[in-house]
Order: C-alpha cells, then structure tokens, then sequence
C-alpha cells in the first residue's frame, strides 16, 4: 500500500507514504492541481486523505484498490501536513513543500507577519490609556491559531540552533579542590601540600636518605588537597537556555492537554483541528525536552534564571540567533487574542490586512507623533491580562485632525451621522486615512485596499478601489452629490517591474508606477513583510504625497 503524488496534467509521479521520494523543486508549486492515488489497498474505498485538516476533494476510481484525491494548494506556499486516515490502521501523517510563485508570501513571510503584528500591538498598547502589561498567556487557555502556526516555525529553528551550538559549544576553565593521596599529586604546589598537614594523616619517610625536601623533615600528608581546572560547560548562558527550553516545552504540554480536551461539538471540523494541534503540540514540547536533554546540555544544571542579555548572547552569531528566538517565543507565548490571529497559514491573506493596518499605525504615529492617538477601540483587556485586538470597525485618532480606520463601513450617505457614505450599498475598504494636514489643503480620504494577490484576481482588486473611489460620496450644499476620496490604493506584496515611462509598463506594474500613482491618484504600493520601520514611513509619506499631487 503506497500513496503517490502527481501533477494532474501529467508528468512524474512521486511516493509520499509510506516512504517519501526526494520530490525536485518547484514539482509542487502553488496555485496548480494535483492528484493523490493510494494504490494496492484493501481500504481503498474507506480511506480519507486531509490536507492541514481539512478534507481532500475524492474522485472516483476506475480500480477497486486504488483511492484518488484531487489537491489545490491554492495561492498557499510552504509546508503542510497530510493525514492519511485508513479505517482500523489509524492515522498516517506526513508533510509536503509547496513551492511558491516569487512574486507572492511564502511561510517565513507568514512567520514575519505574525510576529510584527505581536511587534506592532505591544508598541501601541504602550501608547494606549492601559496601564497594565500584557502577561505571559497561562497554559489552560487555548491560542489562536496563527500563534500556534508561529511558535512551531519558531521551535523548528531553536532545535535547529541548538544542534548548530552543539558542534561546538562555548566553555570555560573551572578551578576545583581535589583531594587525592599523596603518590598522585605530583604537580602540588608547596603551599598546597603545608595546608594539607592541618587535616587527615601524616606519614613519616622511613627510607634513608629522605627523598623530600629538607623543610618537611621527612613528613608528608597521606592526602594532599590540590586545586585543579577543568574544562566546563555550565556556563550561566547555558542553564538559562537549558531553562527556557523546559519552560517553553511545559507551556506547551498543557496547551495541548487543554486542546484535546476542547470539546466543540457543533463544529466537527474544529474538533479536528484542535485534536491536530495537541498531537503537534506534543510533538514540538518533546523535541524542545529532548534538546534540553541531550548533547552538551547534559553537564548543564538545571536553572530557573531566566535568559538575559550578554556578551556571548550579543557577540557570538549562534547564540545571538537563539536571543533572536526567544524573543520571538516570547511574543508567541502573549496573551494576544483576536479573530485575526485565529486562523491558519492557509489563510494568510486574512493577517495581511491587519497586518497592513497595524503597519501603517504605528507609521503615523511615528510621523505624526503620538499626541492625540486615541486606542482605546482597539484593544480590550480583561483582569488576568489578555489583550484582544478588536476585530470590528476600528477609528484610530492620528492627533486632532487625522483617523486611520481599519474596516470602518459606509453605509448610505443619507442614514450616516456625518453625511458621508455610499450611495448603493454599505461598502468596507481595509484601510482608510482621513483629515486635514496631510500634505494639501483642504480635507482628505485616502482608501487602501489590502490585496494578497493581484496578478489573478487583478480585475476584482481594480474593481474594490474603483468602487471606492466613485461610490463614497457626501451631500453638498446644493443638494448635489459629491465624491470624497481623493485617492485608492492598493496595497500588496507584490514586487513590480517598472519601465521609464508608464504607459510602456506592463500591468500590473503599472500601477505602481510613482507617475501612474501621481498622475491619476489611484494604483498600488508595495508593502512587504520584513519592511524596517524607515520603509513603512517612506511608503506613508509617498501615499500622502501622491495623493495630494505635491510628491
């Protein structure tokens, strides 16, 4: 019984269970089809195949031992686990790479989000009336799914970093007394044999002429204590690795004793993934145990102190990296909530617009300035110090004059407090900058669009801001209806190739073009995870400046 992989268009097939075949780069690659064929099976016609838990499209078979599957990984790059589930034989699971198109996010992207949108909360929570920090999340409480997806990425490279220091790790000389009998101490110095004679038994030489020198008269001690050095491993570096790594690997342990006991039984399928993520929670704590256990940390002691910076931490690039690790386990380990941070890597695309908000916030704030910024709707915390990222409408105050709306909805025009709206349906762009001050006169409202993808969906992601930008309007004074947006943008990863002049640059590059985006107030700018904090307000400031025509 083997269960086989290959393009549905045609081509080489590759094993993936029981044994898997080394499959080529780019074999596997996003946003095509591919079929699964269990062959040789009594169970065939039972058996279910699950891609991240979720189930596998089931084709139907010509041949009584043969099972198919059609898979799409969709616009969805990195790894995923498989599970094969054959009646009485239980459950087979496996991982599969998917290549991505270079042009889209791949897994370290999604580990990159997720870790400037934990960034990003606790800088602006600093700003915020809270006066409470955000505690280390107890271990009886479930995480979202996104932090979890990001604390098995983490622990895949703290495994990996531990190895890599095993090779060859950092030392020092420990001086130790050694108590050993006399015949043995052949490098004792002669204070060390005087300080001997205060304690044990004293021998008297017998044999003539004396051996000694003239000054012990013949005398020596039966045990001479020496002072000795040896080479040492425990260093306090080590025992506060040694400690974080039990740490993270309990915290871990409860939250998959707390995730198998989740009972939700009006949705089997998060039944599933719950369950899934106990056996992978098990499965991370008892790598991260046996690291902890094995190579050079089995002459480290055990430590509770936890892990602070210092010279090997800040000098040595391996144990630097490892820093570098748990400090993003810290932030994985936050008592972060939202609906946001409650999904898979499957569903990137849904962090990606958080995660531009987040993004651009912390940017105004930064070229704004902090006074006047208002985040009182957009967090909440409870009494056991959790913090939850409201996942509604959120109006951010930018100072007196300025808001940055995340999913804020247009209603009509007429029911609308303020007069302004849609004037057909209630419409919610990502992103919205509005107010006076930014770079022109007058009164402004700028509209990004988050998009994840633009190349295939470009029709639908052009369509959203043009709806955008022609939709939202306000009730003049006449009684006429006039537009308020003074510019839509789209906001993706994507990386463009831009020519001289934009009318000879492709789409969609094109719409990036810094003279497509002035002359027409209306394209796309490129945000990327990974982005230093200079970028993100260069881009701001080229988003304001576009829009207002002073670029």
């Amino acid at each position: 019984m083997n269960l086989y992989i290959q393009n549905e268009g045609g081509g080489p097939a590759w094993q993936v269970w029981p044994a898997q075949d080394v499959i080529p780069a780019g074999a596997i690659r996003e946003a095509s089809s591919y079929l699964f064929e269990l062959r040789d099976s009594d169970d065939a016609l039972t058996a279910d195949l699950l891609i991240d838990d979720v189930p596998v499209e089931a084709l139907r078979s010509r041949q009584a031992r043969v099972a198919r599957w059609r898979w799409t990984p969709g616009f969805h790059a990195g790894s995923v686990e498989a599970a094969l589930k054959i009646p009485g034989a239980g459950i087979r699971r496996f991982e599969i790479t998917t290549d991505p198109d270079l042009r889209k996010l791949t897994r370290a992207d999604f580990d990159t989000m997720v870790r400037e949108v934990l960034e990003d909360t606790f800088a602006l929570f600093s700003l915020s009336a809270f006066r409470k920090g955000i505690a280390r999340q107890p271990g009886n409480r479930p995480p979202p799914l996104a932090r979890l997806e990001f604390l098995r990425s983490r622990a895949e490279e703290i495994t990996t970093t531990i190895t890599t220091i095993n090779r060859s790790p950092r030392h020092f000389l420990r001086a130790e007394q050694v108590t050993v009998p006399s015949h043995r101490a052949v490098r004792a110095t002669g204070p060390e044999i005087i300080k001997s004679f205060r304690t044990g038994r004293v021998r008297t030489e017998t044999s003539k002429p004396s051996r000694l020198p003239t000054a012990l008269a013949g005398r020596l001690p039966a045990q001479i204590t020496v002072r000795q050095r040896r080479s040492s491993l425990d260093i306090p570096e080590h025992r506060q690795i040694k400690a974080s790594l039990r740490s993270w690997a309990a915290w871990l342990s409860c939250v998959a004793d707390v995730l198998a006991k989740k009972d939700n039984a009006a949705d089997p399928e998060m039944l599933t993934v719950a369950g899934s993520w106990a056996v992978r929670a098990r499965h991370i704590a008892r790598s991260l145990n046996d690291a902890a256990g094995s190579g050079f940390m089995t002459e480290v002691s055990d430590d509770l102190a936890p892990l602070q910076m210092s010279s090997l931490f800040r000098n040595d690039p391996v144990y630097h990296r490892f820093y570098r690790l748990w400090q993003d386990m810290n932030l994985g380990l936050a008592a972060l909530f939202g609906d946001f941070l409650q999904m898979p890597l499957a569903r990137t695309y849904e962090l990606y617009e958080l995660w531009c908000f987040l993004r651009l916030l912390r940017a105004a704030v930064q070229e704004y300035g902090p006074t006047g910024v208002d985040l009182s709707g957009l967090f909440t915390a409870d009494a056991a110090g959790a913090l939850t990222i409201s996942a509604g409408t959120v109006v951010v105050p930018v100072g007196p004059d300025k808001v940055l709306c995340f999913q804020r909805q247009y209603r009509e025009y007429w029911v609308e407090p303020g007069g302004e709206g849609s004037f057909s349906r209630t419409m919610v762009p990502d992103v919205v900058l509005a107010g006076t001050g930014l770079c022109g006169p007058g009164r402004q409202v700028i509209i990004l669009d988050a998009k994840y993808r633009i190349n295939d969906g470009l029709n639908d992601a052009l369509n959203s801001i043009h709806t955008y930008r022609d939709a939202l309007v306000q009730e003049a004074g006449d009684g006429e209806i006039e537009g308020i947006v003074t510019a839509a943008y789209l906001l993706t990863p994507h990386v463009p190739v831009l020519e001289t002049d934009f009318r000879t640059t492709s789409v969609p590059g094109r719409l990036f073009h810094p003279q497509y985006r002035e002359k027409f107030r209306f394209g796309a700018v490129t945000l990327r995870p990974g982005m230093g904090g200079n970028e993100l307000r260069n881009s701001l400031k080229t988003i304001v400046a576009d829009a207002a025509g002073t670029r």
